[in-house]
């Protein structure tokens, strides 16, 4: 067998400068392809995928390898400097099934990581398993005789249509809002109506992945019977199965049109993404981005301080978090859970990676599910979201808790079980290993009971939010091992304002990094020019001098839009591959 790894060092030793997708396709993959065995003739570059229905998507195969004429490998490229996603994985495999005849194997990769998916069995591999020719050949003539299901190349459809147009998307969020307030429901009332909705159709194709019924959120089958009883139907459903709703909660619409208008705008998109090896690559993370940007108006979002944590950002400080397998995660404000999913997707990784049995890696994952990830959120509207979240990537929702971080000590799950972090603080081995917050900036605490509970509180007429968060999390720390990756103010870096607040953290840490964000960094989530830092804190006594500083000018979408619009400049991955070059120096 040939030494992958080898040849693939080799190529990048000679390769050119990789700045795009075609790059590492042209540059990467396919000599890696060539010296494999494979005909140049056997490569073809950029192919037509079309839908179930006829329609041809503007998003292409970046390669497909033929074998005796017939689709056999596909192969989805991306720049060396993206980190593969769940989005990535919902993409490669949609092309595999939407290809004619569907091809048995998909690869995903940068360049140098590689993930190799085979449709028919419970398996994924790295580059080693990169299929050679002959190979590759076998696996199609054992595949020649399997098909797949329609209503899996239908779901395969859907998530490409959501992938391939979010402004679409986005737009049909909108029109369900229009129709909301049609009935009466506006602003909070029409987001808990979307969200039992939302809930509605991600059981719905929860279900027929599985194979355990057909996807009922669909305009036909609404013509079977009223629309309102038939989403009433699947609501009474889906609220046994996602236990996120407080008992008795129904839905409010009263027209049928209003229901029919909703799931017409809606069904064409995918939430649900496909079962891997790795779990769900679910879709959902892009969902709940969307809806909180359509619905959250400005008394729930800007008022409570409450920004969406961009996932470059949410990627880069869990990917240099290093989140290890048993370790407990922490959020304090956790919004609709994208540092806790975040954690849960790198931490399941490495439990697939290890040389267990599978009884013993589902172990792993449970524990990391049921106990490793923890998350408090005051907003019990985003709590909700964030529980439908977990649930849709790994069904780890047991601590999401409702309540204040800063004001109270008991917090209540969905279950109605209570929580008592004061017992946590003083209880070193319950304590946290990493914590993970973007807190709500600057929203003025006043009343003496919550200010006396804390150092940077006492004797002040008021204190901002992210500084009483900051203070409780460093309480929650495990002493000596654990750490903490926050968002701030810039101005705690080196703004002579802040003094006290720096001090304090001196005191009570060890500054292990500090990284600068751009002005603008949370324009596009909330209208938010501050410029703020990623600081990277550990509980530990050792005073070491050495830290890890970097300036972030770029990350990955426009800063000077309201809008949220990704860009292909992103200083954050270099930033954290560097941060790894030197972390064991500091």
């Amino acid at each position: 067998m040939l030494n992958k790894q080898a040849i693939l060092d080799d190529i990048f030793r000679n390769a050119p400068l990789l700045n795009s997708e075609d790059d590492c396709a042209e540059n990467v993959v396919i000599p890696f392809l060539l010296r494999l065995g494979y005909d140049r003739n056997q490569i073809c570059r950029k192919v037509s995928i079309t839908g179930t229905s006829g329609h041809r998507f503007r998003k292409q195969a970046d390669l497909v390898v033929y074998v005796k004429q017939r689709p056999s490998l596909v192969i989805e490229t991306k720049r060396i400097q993206h980190r593969l996603q769940e989005e990535d994985v919902n993409q490669v495999l949609s092309y595999a099934q939407l290809l004619e005849p569907p091809t048995p194997i998909a690869a995903l990769t940068n360049g140098r990581d590689w993930e190799v998916y085979y449709l028919d069995r419970d398996d994924i591999g790295g580059l080693e398993s990169v299929p050679e020719p002959q190979e590759l050949t076998s696996q199609i003539l054992a595949a020649s005789s399997r098909e797949i299901p329609r209503e899996k190349r239908q779901t395969a459809e859907r998530l490409l249509v959501t992938i391939e147009n979010k402004t679409a998307l986005e737009t049909a969020f909108r029109e369900c809002r229009k129709e909301l307030a049609k009935e009466g429901l506006i602003a909070e009332s029409a987001f808990d109506e979307l969200t039992k909705i939302l809930t509605c159709k991600f059981n719905e194709e929860k279900k027929a992945a599985e194979g355990l019924g057909h996807n009922r959120f669909t305009s036909q089958w609404l013509l079977g019977s009223g629309p309102l009883a038939a989403l009433e139907e699947m609501f009474a459903e889906a609220k046994q199965i996602f236990n996120v709703f407080p008992t008795g909660t129904q839905i409010n619409i009263r027209n049928n049109e209003t229901v029919a208008k909703i799931v017409r705008e809606l069904e064409l998109f995918g939430l649900y993404g496909f079962k891997t090896p790795l779990g769900l690559a679910g879709a959902g993370g892009d969902v709940v981005g969307s809806v909180y940007e359509a619905f959250l108006t400005g008394t729930l979002r800007c008022d409570l301080g409450q920004y969406l944590t961009p996932r470059q950002l949410v990627e880069f400080m869990v990917e240099i978090a290093d989140i290890q397998i048993g370790e407990k995660v922490l959020d304090l404000s956790c919004g609709s859970g994208g540092f806790l999913i975040r954690a849960f997707i790198n931490v399941r990784k490495k439990i697939r990676s290890l040389d267990l049995s599978q009884n013993d890696q589902e172990r792993l994952v449970s524990e990391l599910v049921t106990n490793n990830l923890w998350g408090i959120e005051i907003n019990p509207r985003l709590a909700t979201l964030c529980r439908i979240n977990m649930i849709l990537h790994g069904d780890g929702y047991e601590h999401i808790y409702t309540g204040d971080s800063i004001r109270e000590d008991f917090f209540e799950n969905t279950d109605g079980r209570r929580q008592d972090f004061s017992r946590i603080e003083q209880n070193n081995a319950a304590k946290f290993d990493v914590i993970l917050i973007n807190p709500p900036f600057n929203i003025p605490y006043e009343d003496p009971a919550s200010l006396n509970r804390y150092a940077l509180g006492r004797g002040k007429t008021a204190q901002g939010s992210d500084y009483l968060v900051l203070e409780r999390a460093i309480r929650l720390l495990k002493p000596e091992t654990g750490r903490l990756l926050v968002i701030l103010p810039h101005g705690v870096a080196s703004g002579s304002s802040e003094t006290e607040v720096r001090n304090f953290v001196k005191t009570s840490t060890h500054i292990h990094a500090c990284i600068s964000l751009p002005v603008g960094a949370f324009k596009p989530f909330g209208g938010s020019n501050a410029r703020t830092c990623v600081l990277y804190l550990k509980k530990s006594a050792r005073n070491n001098k050495k830290r890890f500083l970097a300036q972030a000018e770029r990350v990955g979408y426009d800063i000077t839009s309201k809008y949220y619009r990704e860009t292909n400049l992103n200083d954050l991955p270099v930033i954290a591959e560097a941060y790894h070059t030197v972390r064991k120096n500091l």
